[in-house]
């Protein structure tokens, strides 16, 4: 062999790599089959908490939305107080029926009004709070007059709304600083 020869350079290259007939794969194969490994699943900090959690189905927990919604008198001496309580209990509950919701849970205190909503899951906070402050808001004008000869506004609660997703009514300290702030906003403090 001449190694200024090109045709010899290619004669090496063939004898170095001697090439093999391919085979088709077989037509019928199946998947593979793998050796049975064990598998660790990680652990998580809470998986402790999540093994207490029971869920009545999965459809109901992705279907739908928990919201605590608080609200305050626009007028801080308009108190809650007697027989507006009961009936805003009322109507709440009838508000909630007639729209689809349902309430969990309701406080009546004389400052505020807080309560726990489930509600569908494309429910819009926001359009709840200003359904439930039209309605509530027409009906304590009309039954209870005394709150109307102050507030000429037609709306009984002060602005601004507090909605929290949660199942757990807020805490005093929650509610104070909400009033607070509001009150601040109003100019009222």
């Amino acid at each position: 062999m001449n190694s200024t020869d090109p045709k010899s350079d290619v004669e090496t290259e063939q004898l170095k790599h001697p090439q093999t007939e391919v085979k088709p794969a077989p037509k019928n194969l199946g998947p593979a089959v793998l050796p049975d490994v064990k598998r660790e699943e990680p652990v998580s900090p809470f998986s402790v908490a999540e093994e207490k959690i029971q869920v009545e189905s999965a459809g109901q927990q992705f279907s739908e939305l928990s919201f605590v919604c608080l609200l305050i008198p626009r007028f801080s001496d308009h108190f809650l107080t007697g027989d507006i309580t009961e009936e805003l209990v009322l109507w709440m509950k009838q508000i909630c029926i007639s729209y689809g919701w349902r309430l969990d849970a309701i406080a009546v205190r004389p400052g505020y009004v807080q309560w726990v909503m489930i509600v569908p899951l494309n429910a819009n906070p926001a359009q709840l709070m200003r359904i439930i402050r039209q309605q509530t808001s027409q009906k304590i004008f009309d039954d209870f007059p005394r709150f109307k000869q102050k507030n000429i506004s037609g709306q009984f609660w002060a602005a601004g709304d507090f909605v929290v997703a949660g199942t757990q009514l807020q805490t005093p300290e929650s509610i104070n600083s909400f009033i607070l702030q509001t009150r601040r906003h109003q100019g009222i403090v």
